[in-house]
Formats: C-alpha cells, structure tokens, sequence
C-alpha cells in the first residue's frame, strides 16, 4: 500500500481576533449559527466564494492567515440584504464592513490605519494637528494680501502650493502603492498558504483590462438587487475629479484671473462640487435615519470622512462664489480653511481609512482574477 503525504501548513489561532472585529463595528456576528441564509441570498455568491458565513467562521474561530488571504471582503459592496435576512441578527453585513477596517490596517506597513480606526483621541488630534501645520505655513508663507480685488495666486503663491500639492500627491502615491503591494503578498497564497509567483505579463495584461474598468464602473456593486450603484458612481467620479483638479492641474485653476463659470476646468469642478455635495448629503441623512442596512452602524472615522468631505466640499464652494462676486478677504480666508481641511483629509483618509477602499476594491477583483486563473493552471509557479 502507498501512503501519501499531504502537506498541511499549521494554522495559526488569533485569540484576540473577534474582540477586535467587535471593536471595529462587528458587534453581533458571535451569534451566527452558521445556517447559510447570508450565502444564499447574496447575489454575489458563487461556486468558489461564500459570502459571507465562511469569514464569520474564521473569525470566530480566529483563524487570521484566511481572513488576512481572503479578498472576498473587498467584492462586498455592502447591500444589507445579509443582515435582512439573518434569523439571528447576526448582521453579517456590519461583519463584512468591520473586516475591510480590519484588513485596511493590516495592509498599512505604518501602523497608521491601525491607530485611526482603533482610538477616536487618535483620529481627532490627528486631523487637528495637520490642520494647524498647514494653518501655520499658511500664515508664515502667505504673499501680499490684496484687498481692492481677488488676486488669488498673489495670496496663495502657486510655487508654494503647487510644490505641497505634489508632495502630497508623491506621499499618497509610496503609501497607496506599498500598501498594495502588501496586499497582494497577503492574497496571492495556495490553499496551503504558499506564495504564488505571477509571470510578469499576465500582472500587466491583466491589470489593464481589470482595474480601470473596475474602477470607472463598480460594476461588482451593479449586481445587488439593493443597490445604490448610482449614487456610489457619481461619488466615486466626484473624488476623481476633485482629485486631478487639486494635484495635476492646480497651476491652472489656482489663478489670479476671474473665476467664469464656461472655462472647462470649472465645469469639472463644479461637477465634482455638485457630485460630492449629492454624496455627503445622501450618506448623513441615511446615516442619521439609518434607513438602510448599510447605514445601521457607523464607526468613527466614517463620521469623520463625511464630516470632512462636506466641510472640502462647501468652502470649495464658497471660494468659487466669493472670488466671482469679488469679495478679496473672503476668498482668502476660506481658501486658507479649505487647504487646513483639504490636507489632512488626503494625507489620512486616502491612504489609511475609508477612501482607500477605491483603491482596495478593483484591485481585489485583479487579484481574484489572477488566483483563478492560477488555480485552473494548476496552482501557478511558487516562489
């Protein structure tokens, strides 16, 4: 008789794991009975995913390596019907948001994220102390302040802020890209935990036809049959919009010249106002009557990115109507207290709390694309 020998990798036990989740907004998930309604009425279950009962079994049984390797909390796109149907009001759904903080920190090779989203005291004198850096340079580096019309650029020297904004931007580029990349570390294991080397090609040919599709549509999110798709995409070109107009083109838009409405680049921004605006709005007000599933519970720092997001919004806003009416002080002031609000929302909640899951999202779907082509090659090739 033949004996076969089937490696198995120990599996590691995280005690602590569940009190963890439960800090980050999984409060309930403990009283899963593992009875299948939440895979069965989700309509992104497929043969190889179950959403999302195997997770909570991990979780429970604090099993980290598979939760940690699992992408499958990143094709969640949060549509409540789990936790509608869940006869133990289990609400796996908060379960699946909680594991997207979880492993949001985990990504982060700072600690940063683990910080933010574990100590309010943390998050709030964060905010407060890039806020009164910027206040302070602004302060120190201001030019002329001229009073008989709006001279913006003589305020706010464009070499200045031009230079911080592509500071900024090469920051949030190393901390986004890094954190990827660990996460690809984490994803791409075998069944039995070995890391599986991609050839260069496929990453690339892959990449091109997944991750901007993803991300331009959120198709993913398309298939709940309780969707706010819409909303999401009109957010998500929102912040794409307010991000190129702040970093690439600010030298164009940061002029001394009379803000007019017809100019291209203030078409964009107004869209981009209007598109975050409708946003903001639609997130508080379902936060407050928590009027959906998704809404049900709402963690700290996704008050804080609203919160933030609407101040962004409305003194973009108020910039753009005092320098076209022509108030000069006015303009200066809020301008000085959108960057103050502007900086430590890129510098915190792209890289390390909410707005990183536009980046986590469609690369999810890149690297589950990649697994399974993997998977039905016969396991790809083990570094």
């Amino acid at each position: 008789m033949e004996v076969i020998t089937v490696y198995e990798k120990p599996t590691k036990v995280a005690p602590e794991l569940s009190a963890r989740l439960i800090e980050l907004g999984a409060g309930k998930f403990i009283r899963c009975f593992n009875c299948g309604n939440c895979t069965a009425i989700c309509p992104l279950t497929q043969d190889n995913v179950s959403y999302p009962r195997k997770l909570i079994r991990y979780a429970i049984m604090g099993i980290e390596d598979k939760i940690v390797s699992s992408i499958d909390p990143w094709l969640c796109y949060y549509c409540g019907e789990c936790s509608d149907y869940c006869p133990r009001d289990a609400d796996p759904g908060s379960f699946m948001m909680a594991l997207r903080r979880y492993l949001t920190t985990k990504y982060d090779w700072t600690g940063i994220s683990r910080l933010l989203y574990l100590s309010k005291k943390v998050e709030i004198m964060a905010i407060m102390i890039v806020a009164a850096i910027v206040g302070l340079l602004i302060y120190f580096l201001h030019g002329p302040v001229v009073l008989d019309r709006v001279q913006l650029e003589t305020f706010a020297p464009i070499h200045i802020v031009d230079t911080a904004g592509l500071a900024v931007f090469f920051i949030l580029a190393v901390l986004l890209i890094t954190n990827l990349y660990r996460m690809y570390r984490f994803v791409m294991r075998d069944e039995y935990g070995e890391r599986v080397r991609v050839p260069l090609k496929f990453l690339v040919a892959d990449f091109v036809k997944t991750v901007p599709v993803h991300f331009f549509t959120q198709m993913k999110f398309k298939l709940c049959r309780v969707s706010n798709w819409i909303n999401h995409l009109i957010m998500v070109y929102g912040y794409a919009a307010a991000f190129i107009l702040f970093v690439p083109l600010l030298r164009f838009t940061q002029t001394n010249e009379p803000f007019l409405i017809v100019n291209p680049l203030s078409i964009i921004g107004i869209f981009s106002t209007l598109a975050l605006l409708y946003g903001a709005s639609i997130s508080i007000r379902g936060r407050i009557r928590r009027s959906q599933p998704m809404w049900s519970y709402s963690h700290l720092t996704d008050w804080m990115f609203i919160t933030m997001l609407l101040i962004v919004t409305v003194t973009g806003i108020l910039v753009g109507i005092f320098r076209f009416i022509g108030l000069p002080l006015a303009t200066y002031v809020t301008y000085s207290i959108h960057l103050m609000i502007v900086a430590p929302f890129l510098l915190l909640e792209v890289p390390f709390a909410k707005w990183a899951h536009l980046a986590y999202r469609p690369f999810a779907v890149y690297f589950s694309d990649l697994k399974k082509h993997f998977q039905s090659k016969g396991g790809g090739i083990h570094a």
